[in-house]
């Protein structure tokens, strides 16, 4: 149970940042400082930030469909967040301080990464 709980909850949330970036891209766009200046600027940020997440979403919806890929969409999710999360740390290393909204997302991600982890262990 606790593994398909933690995939559903894992695709809830990349369903759910993905329509929030496409569908409020300056506003979140702004909370990290990044400009969009053009439309090119804001369709490139929808897709990368929206359309990817929503599309990977669906994947792990894909995955907890069927009972022999949770493991699967667990892996997946947990490999994605976590790299987000080295490469968040690895540049707050590097270029130095940032907002809060980039510690939190740092927490998020980590906690997020490592539930996925351990509920992968479970599932398997």
């Amino acid at each position: 149970m606790f593994p398909r709980l933690v995939l559903a909850a894992a695709a809830v949330l990349f369903a759910a940042f993905g329509i929030a970036f496409a569908a409020f891209p300056y506003r979140l766009a702004a909370l990290v400082d990044i400009a969009l200046p053009t439309s090119t600027a804001t369709i490139d940020f929808i897709a990368t930030y929206g359309g990817f997440e929503i599309g990977f979403a669906v994947f792990l919806f894909k995955c907890l469909a069927r009972p022999e890929r949770v493991r699967l969409g667990l892996l997946a999710s947990g490999c994605a967040v976590a790299g987000f999360a080295i490469a968040r740390a690895i540049a707050l290393l590097v270029v130095g301080g940032a907002k809060p909204v980039i510690y939190g997302a740092l927490a998020f991600e980590t906690v997020c990464a490592t539930l996925a982890f351990v509920a992968a262990k479970r599932a398997a």
